[in-house]
């Protein structure tokens, strides 16, 4: 690691530290996985005590860019969808912002990334996405597995739209969605008729129309606030 002139207060030091690691790490100096130096010579490289060091790696590591590996150091790497999903989760409980309001997001995101998907979706991509409708179809999974396989569906036609943003956003709403027992019960005796609708949206991705496959969507957006009606009678008892 090239030494660079940093002059840094004591006021909040460790965190001046990790910001200064964060931006070598982003801007591309070191590739994912790379192992940073080791606390002493980082220490002697900031000018700063080892104590300093390991709150800054702390620090980066909630940031989801450092993973601390007992016996073996720090490692860079990449911040993961959770974390996204968590930052979204705290603002949606802190703003008090409705069910209602997460799920006509998550709905907008989904129809105009299935609208998009239908002009770009390659064969390969529609075969993982019906792999993914058979699994399902199957019924024998947990709760957890059912999500998995329901937002690796629209992980897969995000990844169709060739936008890597749009493919995080997808996978940030997994993490949202989950958690709530009304939700995991009826998701699961409903998984069944939610594949009927998942299966018109492949059917408009396969013949490459956009309006079919936002139409699609729709439908799906109906059975959809229907669940979320009975779950919000269900948790209102």
């Amino acid at each position: 690691m090239a030494r660079e002139e940093f002059a840094v207060s004591r006021v909040n030091l460790y965190e001046q530290v990790a910001d200064q690691l964060e931006e070598w790490m982003i801007s591309g100096s070191f590739a994912e996985e790379t192992k940073l130096p080791s606390e002493q010579a980082l220490a002697d490289e900031f000018s700063v005590s080892r104590n300093v060091i390991r709150e800054a790696l702390k620090l980066l590591k909630e940031r989801g860019l450092v993973d601390l590996r007992n016996g073996t150091g720090s490692y860079i790497t990449k911040p993961k969808a959770e974390k996204l999903s968590d930052v979204i989760g705290r603002m949606i409980a802190m703003d008090q912002i409705e069910d209602k309001a997460v799920c006509e997001a998550w709905m907008i995101l989904a129809t105009a990334v299935c609208r998009e998907a239908a002009g770009r979706v390659t064969q390969e991509q529609l075969l993982e996405m019906e792999k993914l409708l058979e699994k399902m179809n199957c019924g024998d999974y947990t709760e957890k597995e059912y999500w998995e396989l329901d937002f690796a569906f629209f992980a897969e036609i995000a990844e169709a739209v060739g936008n890597p943003l749009l493919e995080i956003l997808v996978r940030a709403m997994k993490h949202i969605f989950t958690g709530r027992a009304a939700k995991e019960t009826l998701m699961l005796n409903t998984a069944g008729e939610a594949v009927l609708y998942y299966e018109k949206i492949v059917y408009a991705l396969k013949a490459h129309d956009p309006v079919m496959a936002e139409a699609a969507v729709r439908e799906y957006s109906v059975f959809y606030e229907k669940c979320e009606k009975y779950i919000a009678r269900t948790d209102s008892r």
